[in-house]
């Protein structure tokens, strides 16, 4: 069972299993500095997208294979460690009803080729991520196992194990208390990161404030576009030039291999003409999203 708005509110009260993955540097898609701002209370809710979508409307069959192998369990349990002086809890997929062991469902490789690394079926060997919310259950549940249920693009339903490791819990554990009281209680970003841009886009703005900012961030951001258009006039240029020397050939032969100038073609939507000609169906169908741009004015 998916987890409820009233538990992805409550995550913002401690720190999580994905969040400590974040915060130690092995995830792809959030660092510190992003859970930081989610803690904070300083991000916009998350939008779903179809990976996270179809991830919740797995993780159902996935338990149900995980059930068939292990044995009768109970869904979507809150465990924390926060009585025993820990910022640590978790929303566990599952617990084995008994023993209390913990089972994690994850689903990989839906949208395209595996990107982590998935070793034999019954190890330990899974991602290194999945590896620490493992260890957060386990610390949370009391426990000494995690299992990992999977299903893998290319190769179905897979079960995995992770123990107890007690070095990495205690650096799990202090991590832990170190973030939650230098950076959330304290509302100290984290040192030598910057948040993923999509955490910037979600950032809650006050309408029409302006904070002082250092000229060299301002002049860094330039210099580079500025470079970034140089580097697109060479890149423009080199074209034309190879293009030219293709004379009236539709390719050319170099030792390197072979250059093609092939037609092709796309169909699209004439949403001028549509909205002229048929404004019930263009308002109809029409999407208005917003977004930022940065932009600056140099002073007077």
């Amino acid at each position: 069972m998916p987890i409820t708005q009233t538990q992805l509110e409550k995550r913002r009260e401690h720190i999580g299993s994905s969040d400590m993955a974040a915060i130690l540097g092995l995830d792809t898609y959030r660092n510190a500095y992003d859970v930081y701002l989610e803690k904070t209370g300083k991000l916009e809710p998350q939008l779903e997208n179809d990976a996270m979508f179809a991830g919740k409307m797995f993780e159902d069959g996935v338990l149900g294979f995980a059930e068939r192998e292990l044995g009768k369990m109970v869904r979507n349990q809150y465990r924390s460690a926060k009585d025993r002086g820990i910022p640590l809890a978790a929303n566990i997929d599952a617990l084995l009803v008994g023993s209390g062991i913990p089972v994690e469902a994850k689903t990989a490789g839906l949208f395209g080729p595996l990107k982590d690394v998935w070793g034999a079926e019954g190890t330990d060997e899974v991602p290194d991520r999945v590896i620490i919310q493992a260890q957060v259950h386990m610390i949370c549940s009391q426990s000494e196992l995690c299992h990992v249920a999977a299903f893998l693009g290319g190769r179905g339903f897979q079960m995995f194990v992770v123990e107890r490791d007690a070095v990495v819990a205690d650096v799990i554990t202090e991590t832990a208390v170190k973030f939650w009281n230098d950076h959330v209680l304290a509302d100290v970003p984290p040192d030598g990161s910057l948040p993923h841009a999509q955490s910037i886009k979600r950032i809650r703005r006050e309408p029409e404030t302006v904070v002082s900012i250092a000229d060299e961030l301002i002049e860094n951001w330039l210099q580079a576009k500025e470079m970034v258009k140089t580097a697109e006039t060479v890149k423009s240029d080199a074209e034309l030039a190879m293009l030219t020397a293709l004379g009236d050939a539709e390719g050319g032969q170099a030792s390197t291999g072979l250059l093609t100038y092939l037609s092709q073609s796309r169909s699209s939507v004439d949403a001028k003409t549509l909205k002229a000609e048929r404004p019930e169906i263009y308002e109809q169908y029409a999407k208005t999203s917003s977004f930022r741009v940065a932009r600056f004015k140099a002073a007077k």
